[in-house]
């Protein structure tokens, strides 16, 4: 991404995000299933035309030839088709197995409620096919055939949909791919479980007591492919003779290799052994380097990358050349005019599966399970669904298993074949169906706003229902946007209760490193009913957006600061920032930021004039206004709730059950306290990747029991990692009040927000086994966050999750003042009446006295002030103030 100028505005541009950047590995992998398909036709055509041309007797007695394989007194003889159909696909089935297997780890099937929709909608693509079949052979000696009308074949799907489909349709692509890896899952598991004969337990065994054993070389760290191809082709014959089909020995490999993402320790590994290539070339350099690149990929998006292009460019085909030859005669095309096993097919393929994916995708988004992308119409969504009728791979494959009588099986080949056909061309026709559907003037990259402006979702600035609409995609880190901010103040001066205004957002991370975070502090601002004071707070704030900084922000504008550190922590409002971006993609959002007049598209500059100009003209002109529906006015109040200045957390002394007595002594620390169970990701564990990015910037220290890593007091500390032994977070520690808040064992991190303040530290880090810790100083944790964003997310969310727990811990309020004050006398009786958890702090006692007066934003004349736990400010308050406050009884 970079900044620019675009149509004489300045906006920061964006491409590296959302639901493009997603995508862009499916448009690679597309370029070569788009190619295959083709493919896959021209072998169909050419099995075709053999079969019925005058040496047609040739085709059947070539794919019958028998081919045997002994070994010793053994042999395994097949003929051609079922070594094509038994042998060849077992890789078809095993590069099925890989995607199904990356998906679940790093693909889109890992967001649930993302994956939610196309996984009922390919259940229910299965199932109704399934019972249109059945219904056309009830009785009939072809009802077991059912499952040759339950799958898609993807190929086939995405290179058709690249030929007829719209021109980009980024979501329905994701859509129909998560569909169809769902759809070869309910497939595979049909092959398994219903076209399994004569179940042989014996040979089962040895099948699995392979697969067990390909584990074992996984955990042995055995990486190289010749031990695994030994053990793969054992398991295929021992799968053969189970009786269970040895094609889905691939699939079951697949699931068996190892699948994440890229290894930072590993990739590093790899540069270093190139570079000492490049500087030295010899064989035992290359050797090293070669086996070290391998190395940082995993095995399965290795082996996905050599076979995809074997199965797609010469076993599919070969497989089709293989079983599509039938022998279209009259007789034969007679029969299946009227056979119920090819108008079963037909009907199953061609209106089951369109029905089935319809039903399944509106029971899922009417059930509140998921929702479909933004931008996704009925009528896409009804052609990508009739697409998947094109069943042509494991139709064909279904048929060669279910059906053993020629003649049915071959009818049900032409039902094959006219399904693909017809599914393909009822796709095509509803396609041009929604392209006519299509508003005039929107071809190409979008100038409407999807979808429109909801008053129940968006955050609208003005009468919900006035008649002009202005919609900004921003960027909380844009210093465009910020200078936008004036525009838009100007223009809601300028028409008043006429304008509404809403801002959806656009986080552009790789230019932004804070914006997401920011989009996501709005967002929980909102939860708590401010959205518009963060907004503004933010944009008056834009070089001061850290997480500290941000709950800085939370507290000034007078939030539940726990309740909105948690939720920064726990990412609860990650999603709603998400359908904002993925809204901007489908609305044609190419930077920020970037505005929506009256529901079209903006283009050139933004001043006032010309914007106002424009809200005029396509008011006047009765362009779509984004259909506000009435409702109560939802603008903010403008003002600041009564709170006022900086208020910083009451951290303060912890609240307490029972607190011992002044002169008590401290009980010693145990050495063998238990760690600390993680409470919901505060407390993570960090992976190898994340330690080799850490130690390029730290140093490893020993530590004996009782020494302290940071102390109370301090003015700072260095972030730590725990890699062995175990360390306390103590309150007081040797004073009365000494608590234990924390015990952290390997693999685990220090501290929390505080690292980044230069504020007295609060807690103290005490050794209590013998320690290693990596140590990396504060101010090289940027440069940490740069080379790892993933684990910079971790740190800070967890960080903002301690922050939460470390205010749930706080006492009610507490009481900042002198001890001679009568006021604050009486402040301290009525929280003790009351049963109000309550910490004084005595000024004329404390050396910080004035620098905590800076921070709370007060001055002598406003003591004494109560601060309570969520971070509001009471400023020597009445006792009935004190009471609304804390909600009790005056």
């Amino acid at each position: 991404m970079s900044a620019g100028v675009v149509t004489g505005a300045q906006s920061s541009s964006g491409g590296g995000s959302g639901l493009l950047a997603r995508v862009a590995p499916l448009r690679r992998r597309l370029r070569t299933e788009a190619g295959s398909a083709g493919l896959l036709l021209l072998a169909t055509v050419v099995a075709l035309l053999w079969a019925n041309s005058p040496v047609g007797d040739s085709y059947d007695a070539f794919w019958h030839t028998e081919f045997a394989v002994r070994v010793g007194g053994a042999e395994l003889v097949l003929d051609l088709q079922h070594w094509v159909n038994d042998g060849l696909m077992v890789f078809f089935f095993f590069v099925v197995g890989l995607e199904i297997k990356r998906e679940l780890v790093m693909g889109e099937l890992t967001d649930r409620r993302r994956a939610a929709v196309p996984a009922l909608a390919a259940v229910t693509g299965l199932a109704v096919p399934a019972l249109v079949y059945v219904l056309f052979n009830l009785g009939g000696p072809a009802v077991s055939a059912w499952g040759v009308v339950i799958s898609t074949d993807t190929a086939f799907l995405l290179g058709v949909l690249a030929l007829v489909g719209p021109a980009c349709p980024a979501q329905l692509r994701l859509f129909l791919l998560t569909l169809a890896i769902a759809d070869d899952v309910g497939a595979l598991s049909v092959i398994a479980l219903f076209y399994t004969d004569d179940l042989a337990l014996g040979p089962l065994a040895l099948a699995v007591s392979g697969l067990a054993l390909m584990a074992g070389l996984r955990y042995l760290n055995v990486w190289r492919g010749p031990a695994y191809m030994v053990l793969g082709i054992a398991v295929w014959i021992a799968m053969y003779a189970s009786g269970v089909h040895p094609t889905l020995a691939g699939v079951v490999i697949a699931l068996f290799t190892p699948a994440y993402p890229a290894r930072v320790a590993e990739v590093e590994d790899a540069a270093r052994l190139t570079r000492a290539y490049r500087q030295s070339p010899n064989p035992e350099f290359a050797r090293a380097a070669r086996l070290s690149i391998d190395r940082s990929v995993s095995a399965s998006e290795r082996l996905q990358q050599l076979w995809q292009p074997w199965t797609s460019f010469v076993i599919v085909p070969v497989f089709a050349l293989a079983n599509a030859g039938v022998a279209l005669t009259g007789e034969t095309l007679r029969a299946a005019l009227t056979s119920p096993v090819t108008l079963g097919v037909i009907g199953g393929l061609v209106l089951g599966k369109l029905l089935g994916i319809l039903l399944g995708t509106l029971l899922a988004v009417r059930g509140g399970l998921g929702e479909l992308a933004p931008g996704l119409t009925g009528w896409q969504l009804a052609g990508g669904a009739a697409l998947s009728g094109i069943g042509f791979t494991i139709s064909l494959f279904i048929v060669d298993l279910a059906l053993d009588d020629e003649l049915l099986a071959d009818e049900a080949r032409v039902g094959v074949l006219a399904a693909s056909l017809l599914a393909a061309l009822l796709g095509w026709g509803l396609f041009r169906l929604a392209d006519r559907r299509r508003p005039a003037g929107t071809a190409g990259r979008p100038v409407l706003l999807d979808p429109p402006v909801d008053a129940g979702r968006d955050h609208v600035r003005g009468r919900v229902d006035a008649p002009l609409t202005l919609v900004e995609y921003g960027d909380f880190e844009c210093p465009f946007c910020g200078r936008a901010t004036g525009v838009v103040e100007e223009l809601r001066e300028r028409f008043g209760e006429r304008l509404r205004y809403v801002f959806r957002h656009v986080p552009l991370v790789d230019v932004h490193p804070h914006a997401r975070l920011a989009a996501e502090a709005a967002e929980a601002a909102a939860d708590q009913g401010r959205f518009w004071e963060m907004h503004d707070e933010m944009f008056g704030a834009q070089d001061r957006l850290t997480p500290v900084d941000l709950l800085d922000h939370a507290a000034a504008i007078g939030l539940d600061v726990q309740r909105f550190a948690r939720d920064l922590g726990a990412a609860r409002h990650a999603r709603r920032v998400e359908e904002d971006v993925e809204s901007a993609e489908v609305s044609g959002v190419e930077g920020t930021p970037t505005f929506f007049v009256n529901g079209r598209r903006h283009a050139g500059p933004y001043d006032a004039d010309t914007l106002a100009a424009e809200l005029l003209a396509t008011a006047e002109a009765g362009a779509d206004a984004g259909d506000p529906p009435s409702g109560a006015d939802d603008s903010p109040s403008g003002a600041d709730g009564g709170h006022g200045g900086l208020v910083l957390p009451a951290l303060g002394p912890r609240r307490a059950e029972v607190r011992p007595p002044a002169d008590a002594d401290p009980a010693p620390l145990p050495a063998d306290l238990p760690e600390t169970p993680d409470r919901d990701g505060a407390d993570p564990r960090l992976a190898d990747e994340h330690l080799a990015v850490l130690e390029r910037f730290g140093e490893r220290r020993r530590y004996a029991p009782g020494d302290a890593v940071f102390r109370e007091g301090d003015r700072g500390y260095d972030f730590a990692v725990v890699l062995s032994g175990a360390v306390a977070m103590v309150e007081d520690l040797s004073r009365p009040g000494q608590r234990v808040l924390a015990v952290h064992g390997a693999r685990r991190f220090l501290g929390e927000l505080d690292l980044f303040s230069d504020h007295p530290v609060s807690l103290t880090a005490l050794v209590l086994r013998p320690a290693e810790v990596l140590c990396v100083p504060d101010q090289r944790m940027r440069e940490v966050f740069t080379a790892d964003h993933a684990l910079k997310e971790m740190v800070l969310r967890s960080f903002l999750l301690r922050r939460s727990m470390l205010l749930e811990l706080a006492a009610d309020l507490r009481i900042v003042g002198r001890a001679g004050s009568p006021d604050s006398h009486r402040l301290r009786e009525f929280a003790r009446a009351h049963r109000l958890s309550a910490v004084f702090v005595d000024l004329d006692s404390n050396a910080d006295g004035a620098e905590m007066l800076g921070e709370l934003g007060v001055s002598e004349a406003d003591l004494p002030v109560v601060v309570w736990r969520r971070g509001e400010v009471l400023r020597n308050p009445s006792d009935a103030e004190v009471a609304a406050a804390a909600g009790v009884d005056g």
